[in-house]
């Protein structure tokens, strides 16, 4: 019993003992999973915080080179813009340095043609107008754009629609050509057609800059024969409008096919062409993207040896006033022989005949002249050409006037050409080509009522200036003008509209003439020594309780230019050379308003 009761006790005490050492093991083992636990966690929040300060690292040296990026764009936008502002300035100080001698040019040129001229010295200086505004329509595109970026044509671009002659517009582009077409012994013809409207809506500048690159073009690479422009009547649309078809057609010496592809594979992009490839020269690329502007198309026909066709087309409104010339009844039914080897310019000299009503037949040499004179020695009138093989037009008349005294003969003559000169006695008139449909007219009139002798300008033509303007619209005047020339210039236009103006040369100046007289309206340039004008109208705005009327005529024309001297406190704005016409309107309309606020 003892025994039992010992093992018993042994028994309990080497359980309780297991029970211990299973309780320790569990606690070490506990222990050892706290620990292990600890220190993985550790590690990985170490490598979390590692990895969290990595990317906080990368984080900040993003921000470092987004700023660096950031400062770098604001430097270089800086560049930028004072880039354009010192090329926007730049560009304005080359417009307006040739726009001053320019506006000396025109406004001579401009007064020249209000004087008594003849046709010919009429031509002349009417020739030398219409290349100044073609030359500064040049400048202001090459000014405005890169000549090729300015015809990159974005439709946010308005064209300058007004009303204008289609005639007159094509006699004018072959004036430009008149005399080196004459150098290189080229006829210049136009025609168009009887079902054409001539009185037209649209961009006559862009429209003559077309015919002028085309014309141009032709010339360069013709050395015989003629340039031809023809205009047929394609289609009326809605709206009062017109789509035409213009062909500029030369005797050149052609293109290949390979060329031809080449060019018209160019013509026909439906995207603005912004540099020349290959054959295709800046003034087609110039073409072809004003025509996309004004919503036309352009092609290219060409034989090699045998000259070359650009055929384009655009859409105009026809004016709600067409224009029906009078038909004098003075020539109505006359007889007139046209003698000229070229068939084309025959061909326009028989249809403008017709027009009028008279009665037209045609030699296409010296020798068929005379065999229809021997026939139908009744004629009215005669006209022929001076340079003709065979025979010359000076020899034709010769024989004429021996058979047939009583005939009045009309030369045609080649511009500079003044080999007439030397025989007086042959012609009753002359007439440079390219021949212009008014003078012809005129002079044919002339000779059909047997005057014998060629009209004044003066006695036809209806002038710009009047001294009588200035009693219908009386002003005072004060012009601040720092150029010598332009003063002069603009005070002799003013005194032939009957002005007395007061000249002046600076701001300063027209701030002391105005704080002693009242002007009605000031002429206002703007670059100017001392003061400018800009800020002699800041201060007369500030400073006068009697307001004159400030009108801007500058030579500063880009873009905005308008806008600054409105800011400023200007009426208005001309841009120099000044323009005859839109001078008299303007004072015409500040009369009227001046009248108005009295």
């Amino acid at each position: 019993m003892f025994l039992h009761h010992q093992l018993f006790i042994i028994t309990g005490e080497v359980l309780l003992t297991a029970f211990y050492l299973t309780w320790w093991f569990y606690l070490v083992i506990l222990f050892a999973a706290l620990v292990y636990g600890y220190f993985y966690h550790r590690s990985k929040i170490n490598k979390l915080s590692d990895l969290i300060a990595e990317q906080q690292s990368t984080l900040l040296q993003r921000d470092e080179l987004l700023t660096y990026a950031r400062r770098n764009e604001q430097i270089a936008r800086g560049d930028a813009e004072n880039a354009n502002a010192n090329k926007s300035l730049l560009l304005s100080q080359i417009s307006h340095g040739i726009r001053t001698p320019m506006t000396t040019l025109m406004g001579m040129a401009s007064l020249l043609t209000e004087t008594s001229l003849t046709c010919e010295q009429h031509e002349y200086a009417s020739a030398i107008l219409l290349s100044g505004e073609s030359l500064l329509g040049l400048i202001n595109d090459i000014l405005m754009k890169d000549i090729l970026e300015y015809s990159k044509v974005d439709t946010g671009k308005e064209l300058d629609a007004k009303e204008f002659n289609l005639r007159n517009s094509i006699e004018e582009v072959l004036d430009v050509f008149a005399v080196k077409a004459a150098n290189a012994g080229l006829d210049l013809v136009y025609r168009i057609a009887k079902e054409v409207p001539v009185q037209l809506i649209g961009d006559k500048r862009r429209f003559r800059q077309i015919l002028m690159n085309l014309v141009e073009n032709a010339i360069r690479y013709t050395y015989k024969g003629e340039i031809y422009i023809g205009v047929q009547f394609i289609e009326a649309v809605e709206d009062n409008r017109v789509k035409l078809m213009f062909e500029v057609k030369d005797s050149g010496i052609g293109m290949s096919q390979a060329k031809i592809r080449e060019l018209s594979g160019v013509l026909m992009q439906t995207t603005p062409v912004l540099k020349p490839e290959g054959a295709t020269g800046i003034g087609l690329i110039i073409c072809k993207n004003l025509l996309m502007l004004m919503g036309g198309t352009i092609t290219v026909d060409s034989i090699e040896n045998k000259g070359a066709a650009f055929n384009f087309t655009i859409t105009f409104r026809t004016s709600v006033q067409p224009l029906f010339p009078l038909i004098s009844s003075e020539i109505k039914g006359k007889k007139v022989l046209i003698i000229d080897d070229n068939a084309s310019i025959r061909d326009m000299l028989r249809n403008r005949f017709e027009a009028w009503n008279m009665t037209a037949c045609e030699a296409g040499s010296c020798k068929q002249a005379l065999e229809i004179l021997s026939d139908k020695p009744d004629l009215d009138l005669i006209i022929t050409d001076l340079q003709m093989p065979e025979m010359d037009g000076i020899t034709l008349a010769q024989s004429i006037k021996k058979s047939y005294p009583d005939i009045p003969v009309m030369l045609l003559n080649s511009a500079g050409n003044e080999e007439y000169k030397k025989h007086p006695e042959l012609f009753s008139s002359v007439i440079n080509k390219p021949i212009r449909r008014h003078i012809l007219k005129e002079q044919v009139i002339s000779l059909i009522r047997q005057t014998g002798e060629v009209n004044l300008i003066s006695d036809h033509k209806k002038h710009k200036l009047s001294i009588d303007f200035a009693k219908h619209y009386p002003l005072s005047i004060l012009v601040a003008e720092d150029d010598m020339m332009n003063q002069k210039i603009v005070g002799k236009i003013l005194n032939k509209l009957g002005y007395e103006p007061k000249m002046t040369s600076n701001g300063k100046e027209v701030l002391e003439e105005v704080s002693n007289k009242y002007y009605d309206v000031i002429l206002m340039d703007v670059q100017m020594p001392e003061m400018d004008g800009l800020e002699a109208t800041k201060m007369i705005r500030v400073c006068l309780s009697n307001q004159p009327v400030i009108i801007a005529v500058t030579a500063n024309t880009l873009q905005g230019d308008r806008e600054i001297c409105l800011r400023a406190g200007m009426d208005d704005y001309i841009a120099k050379p000044v323009n005859l016409e839109e001078l008299v309107n303007v004072l015409e309309k500040w009369a009227i308003h001046c009248s108005t606020q009295v």
